[in-house]
């Protein structure tokens, strides 16, 4: 197998053994684990951990309706595609990033994720238990993107594992003003913002963190955490919601 091929997976985000097997269903065209395993070097248990995972990235498929679990990988432009999100979204942050690198003596911690495991975590984990919570959102986008979500944080809200006092500013699309009763029968408190209405992203305060998800073609999320930082945008949350309408 090709080690120059397999550095540069492994420089585009892939493990060594996930390079492995991306390579192998490569030259397979499509095969099942036993054919996957001699090619690659592997063995077996590992292959069917390592094939989720591709999966999951949209680096690889499973065939349908075939007797012996087959396989076969995304053609590799799509983790051209995958590199050039990240370097666009990675652009649009510099400006904000670049502000924050130097300002006070505790510089902020920065994290960012790009896959749906990484927004949920820090949405369930993070978010969901924080004292207090400002969201500025199109819930509309979280749904199209991940069907289930807001249902899931509705009976959360319902059983008091997520707290009460929430505070939510969304557009006056259909979909929002419906979604804002359920809100309001969990004791979360919404405001109505027409020009929220065209928006693809997300904007939580939550403790002294601020979290910025972006709900366009490629999700993604960068949570800052800096107490100087929540404290001085924080009003600018204040001045929309004072401008949003109440229901």
């Amino acid at each position: 197998m090709d080690e120059g091929l397999i550095k540069l997976l492994e420089e585009s985000g892939f493990t060594g053994k996930e390079a492995r097997v991306y390579l192998a269903l490569l030259e397979l065209g499509q095969g099942n684990v036993t054919e996957i395993a001699k090619i690659a070097d592997l063995k077996r248990p590992i292959i069917y951990v390592i094939l989720e995972s591709l999966i999951k990235r949209g680096y690889a498929s499973e065939l349908p309706a075939r007797k012996i679990n087959t396989f076969q990988a995304t053609d590799p432009a799509v983790i051209l595609g995958q590199l050039r999100g990240i370097t666009k979204n990675f652009s649009e942050m510099l400006p904000i990033l670049r502000t924050l690198g130097n300002k006070g003596s505790k510089k902020p911690k920065i994290r960012y994720y790009d896959t749906a495991e990484g927004i949920l975590n820090i949405w369930d984990n993070e978010m969901n238990n924080a004292k207090e919570a400002f969201f500025i959102s199109s819930y509309k986008r979280i749904e199209e993107k991940f069907p289930g979500k807001i249902v899931e944080w509705i009976k959360k809200a319902e059983k008091g594992v997520i707290n009460s006092g929430f505070r939510h500013l969304t557009s006056d699309s259909q979909y929002e003003m419906e979604l804002t009763k359920k809100f309001l029968s969990v004791n979360q408190s919404v405001r109505i913002l027409p020009e929220l209405k065209d928006s693809h992203m997300d904007f939580t305060i939550y403790d002294n963190k601020l979290a910025i998800t972006s709900l366009e073609e490629n999700p993604f999320i960068v949570v800052i955490e800096s107490e100087e930082l929540a404290r001085s945008i924080k009003p600018l949350f204040e001045l929309a919601w004072e401008r949003g309408k109440e229901i």
